[in-house]
């Protein structure tokens, strides 16, 4: 997992701040960062409180260490990656969020099933 998240989530990234409307980079990762930290939350509980019934389980340094990646990663891509995402922004459009809510919610939805059935991958 945490070989390939970081590369996927600094996609993420990097499609977000290309598309993020206003010209202040480090504004927008700050929001991202929010958000991603928001989700991220948000899914543990999910998936390790309310599906698995481990939360003794999550809330160990390393979980605070993966939330604090995810607050400093799009800083860090906004920084490394300001001249090309200034180069080459975008106006994102309704359709462009719904193929996005809808890749997500299939996203989840394997997931969830994967857990909740325990189907061993």
């Amino acid at each position: 997992m945490l070989t390939v998240a970081p590369v996927l989530w600094a996609y993420v990234i990097y499609l977000a701040l290309k598309t993020y409307p206003k010209s202040d980079l480090i504004k927008g990762a700050l929001i991202i960062a929010l958000i991603l930290l928001l989700l991220a939350v948000v899914m543990d509980y999910i998936f390790f409180g309310l599906i698995r019934n481990a939360m003794e389980e999550l809330y160990h340094p390393t979980t605070f260490y993966g939330y604090g990646f995810l607050l400093v990663w799009p800083l860090i891509l906004a920084f490394i990656f300001k001249k090309r995402i200034s180069e080459r922004k975008k106006t994102t459009t309704n359709s462009n969020v719904i193929k996005a809510g809808i890749i997500g919610l299939i996203c989840l939805g394997v997931l969830t099933l994967i857990i909740t059935f325990g189907i061993e991958i």
